[in-house]
């Protein structure tokens, strides 16, 4: 029973993507990671015309071999495809097979570990702008994972500050974003219109910010300040767990025990955070890691990883297990359940050995926004990371261009 719940949370995902996320659209698909330049800081985002590479990889849930080809879709600054055809952003061909494939070794949940690199001898990608990668199952045709990535076409210099003396309070619970783009001798014939600015705070999907207009605008530059829409809330530190070793619980792990046909690690139960936690976070970013074998990715299992939120029943919302290993959506796959018996939430996922970050979010009935506040708290002093991307449309124009990044982080020891 515990198997078939773990599994089929996940066949009611939608396809909804946003920038640099990773999401299983079946059952049978785990562990979705890309990683640009073997360097997990980094945003998922190729520069046009250089030697970056962006891996990507992920499990499918057996040691049966399947086909699976990858398929590339253009897309403008709001995820909905251009009006760009294939051959106008593929160098190559479509619907390529993904040939470097493994078995785990040694693991109680078998699976086969499929990977593959952008751009490679078969593709390479011709347009800025954000795209669309859908791995398709072979048999049914049907898509069973897609990521999200931009190519960038760096023409517009971006600076930035971020503050806790906000508009709405000081030192309080929110952060500022302000951010001028460097015009320089790039043309743009309207400003106000044609350059889409469009923000992300440690990459969630459900509060990034977008349809704002400059503040003032100059001879050499955009300015973007005291604008309502860059306040954020501040959130706290991410939540923690470490499980390398299915035999010996690491941080933030109360047990690990073995039930057919999996291993179960129950995390000590997480409290309701009224101040600031000061533990350095990745921001919400996971790792997978194994101290079995050599350490290999093919030799870290999976364990199913059981989180219990200590909070009183609320019937206004839900709240929600996020983080990017299942890309701060919102869905039945990391809902909490309230145990009435123990006055508790829980949920139950099904995560390869490795170091993860995450916090709840509290979603109100009928809505798309979480909130930090109600689990987590909002403190001006989180360390917290933002990501600038300003896209392009001339006028005519059949696609949004990514001509602008900037990634920062608001660290108060520093700023």
């Amino acid at each position: 029973m515990k198997k078939l719940l773990l599994l089929t949370a996940f066949l009611s995902l939608s396809s909804i993507v946003a920038a640099q996320f990773s999401r299983s659209l079946s059952a049978n698909i785990a562990s979705l990671q890309m990683v640009l330049n073997d360097d997990w800081s980094k945003p998922a985002v190729l520069t046009l015309g250089s030697d970056d590479e962006l891996f990507f990889s992920f499990d499918e849930l057996s040691h049966k071999y399947k086909r699976f080809t990858y398929r590339l879709t253009h897309c403008n600054s709001d995820w909905t495809p251009s009006e760009l055809h294939q051959i106008d952003y593929l160098d190559g061909f479509n619907d390529r097979p993904i040939d470097d494939w493994e078995n785990s070794v040694n693991t109680t949940q078998l699976y086969t570990h499929y990977t593959f690199a952008l751009p490679n001898d078969d593709v390479r990608l011709k347009a800025s702008g954000n795209y669309k990668l859908e791995i398709i199952d072979d048999d049914s045709d049907a898509a069973v994972a897609v990521f999200a990535f931009a190519v960038l076409e760096p023409r517009l210099k971006i600076s930035a500050k971020i503050s806790g003396n906000t508009d709405v309070d000081t030192n309080e619970s929110h952060q500022q974003l302000s951010f001028d783009v460097h015009v320089g001798g790039y043309n743009i014939m309207s400003p106000a219109t044609d350059i889409k600015p469009v923000i992300y705070q440690n990459r969630r999907p459900d509060n990034c910010v977008s349809g704002i207009k400059p503040t003032y605008i100059t001879g050499t530059s955009l300015q973007y300040v005291y604008n309502e829409n860059l306040i954020f809330k501040g959130g706290n530190e991410y939540r923690r767990f470490e499980l390398t070793d299915p035999y010996a619980p690491g941080q933030n792990v109360d047990r690990v025990e073995y039930a057919e046909p999996y291993f179960h690690a129950q995390l000590y139960v997480d409290d309701m955070r009224p101040t600031h936690t000061s533990d350095r976070d990745e921001n919400g970013r996971y790792f997978i890691n194994t101290l079995q074998g050599m350490g290999h990715p093919i030799e870290a299992d999976y364990a199913a990883v059981h989180f219990t939120l200590d909070a009183p029943y609320d019937g206004e919302g839900d709240y929600y297990l996020c983080g990017d290993f299942n890309g701060g959506f919102f869905g039945p796959h990391n809902r909490l359940h309230y145990d009435d018996s123990e006055g508790v939430y829980r949920t139950v996922q099904l995560l390869k050995l490795g170091l993860y970050n995450y916090h709840y979010l509290w979603v109100p009935r009928g809505g798309h926004k979480g909130v930090t506040a109600r689990a987590e708290g909002d403190f001006y002093s989180t360390e917290n990371e933002y990501l600038i991307m300003i896209y392009h449309r001339d006028f005519g124009g059949r696609y949004d261009r990514l001509v602008g990044m900037l990634q920062l982080s608001y660290d108060l020891e520093r700023n």
